[in-house]
């Protein structure tokens, strides 16, 4: 509605909106919705082509429905960023170096005053516009108006910016701010938009800086190790060393990780890619969802068969796409690929939290694991009904905050370091 408000309209008029004025616009964002619902595609779409336009339907729905999942996000990019020692950094650019330059901050300081942010949004629309007792909080303290506005800035968009941008109100994710015609002060679009900023500001911080700078893909080629190198400090935390092995490269394509349970063997090819913006959303670019389709398990899939048919043991063998894209629609994604994950049941979607919840039930309740790895390995999927790990999961009561805990709960850390500020 605040695309559509700003695309069509400017806010020069004085009219205060009630709650009948508010219901007829309600009503005409709903007509345009209609008219830009993709209605054509469903139409004449097969069941697999309707279950992947609800995977980036539903995609943004779920995000919005639970948000716990913003506090890990944040953690984990805090940990393979900043927190881990067992990561190497060596080939990106310093975190603190991007947000010194952008915004005179370490990344704590700035993750601080992001934090702060957040608080201020949940008690008004304008977070510039409180009274000045909120700005004030010693003269030591990060927490200034003028760093506020630092980061507001560099996360706000015009009304023009808005009206001329290619992935339309997909903007918003990456800019949750928007200066007013009239006024030019900042609002926030989304309470919900914020908190996510929180959760993955610092990621996409790196990843545009890499983009703006000319730097290619460095990043993103970086982060992949990264990744890789995440995966083995969880199976160093949770594991034993005789369980788990990176498979070496060679000539023929594998798999990234080989795991052996007492009762299954678990292949795991990840892939640190992400979803195009456009594909997360209520009418979803179905051509990125195919591209991420093709490069995040269409090609990896004959990967995972390879080791599966190298494997010479007796265990059954389960074979997982491992994502770093936070979703918790994982259903739907396998639903809407049938040729791999009807054909064969014991291959599934895991995201990296499904990893970490896995692991951690192993560890801490091995009665819960088994029935986990049994539910996996006797599976049967068809046309009609896919089953996901994070199902699994679900109904094994092993889901829940069991990784970020603890020492590895930075959430925590930047919330007592805000309060200390607030005392300064």
């Amino acid at each position: 509605m605040a695309y559509v408000s700003i695309v069509s309209a400017n806010d020069y008029r004085k009219e205060i909106m009630t709650r009948e004025k508010a219901g007829t616009v309600v009503n005409l964002y709903r007509g345009y919705e209609n008219e830009h619902s993709n209605s054509e595609y469903i139409k004449d779409a097969k069941l697999p082509d309707i279950f992947k336009f609800m995977m980036g339907m539903t995609y943004e729905q779920f995000k919005y429905q639970n948000l716990a999942w913003t506090y890990q996000s944040f953690s984990r990019n805090y940990h393979i960023l900043l927190g881990s020692s067992k990561i190497s950094r060596d080939e990106i650019v310093d975190i603190n170096e991007i947000t010194e330059e952008l915004f005179g901050m370490s990344a704590d300081e700035f993750m601080t005053n992001v934090l702060y942010l957040l608080w201020l949004c949940s008690e008004r629309p304008d977070p510039l516009g409180a009274e000045d007792d909120l700005y004030k909080h010693g003269a030591n303290s990060i927490l200034t108006k003028e760093n506020l506005e630092k980061i507001i800035n560099y996360y706000s968009v015009t009304y023009d910016d808005v009206r001329k941008s290619p992935i339309q109100k997909q903007l918003f994710y990456s800019k949750p701010f928007v200066i007013t015609q009239k006024n030019k002060e900042p609002i926030m679009v989304s309470m919900y938009l914020v908190q996510m900023l929180f959760a993955d500001g610092l990621y996409w911080l790196i990843r545009d800086y890499y983009y703006k700078n000319g730097k290619g893909t460095g990043f993103i080629n970086a982060f992949g190790r990264m990744f890789e190198e995440y995966f083995m400090e969880l199976a160093e935390i949770y594991l034993t060393e005789d369980m788990w092995h990176k498979i070496p490269e060679q000539d023929k394509k594998s798999a990234d990780f080989f795991v052996e349970f007492e009762d299954a063997v678990f292949l795991f090819e990840l892939k640190s890619g992400l979803l195009g913006i456009k594909a997360k959303q209520q009418a979803p670019d179905v051509q990125q969802i195919d591209t991420f389709y093709k490069r995040n398990i269409l090609e990896a899939h004959e990967q995972l068969k390879m080791s599966e048919k190298e494997y010479q043991g007796q265990k059954p063998v389960i074979k997982i796409f491992l994502l770093y894209e936070s979703m918790t629609n994982t259903q739907i994604v396998m639903s809407s690929i049938p040729e791999i994950f009807v054909d064969d049941s014991r291959c599934y979607i895991m995201t990296i939290e499904d990893l970490e919840m896995m692991l951690a039930t192993y560890k801490n309740g091995k009665e819960k694991f088994e029935k986990v790895v049994k539910a996996l390995v006797t599976n049967q999927n068809s046309n009609a009904q896919v089953t996901s790990v994070l199902h699994v999961l679900n109904d094994c009561d092993a889901v829940g905050d069991m990784h970020f805990i603890e020492d590895r709960d930075y959430f925590m850390k930047i919330a007592k370091r805000m309060e200390k500020e607030l005392e300064v």
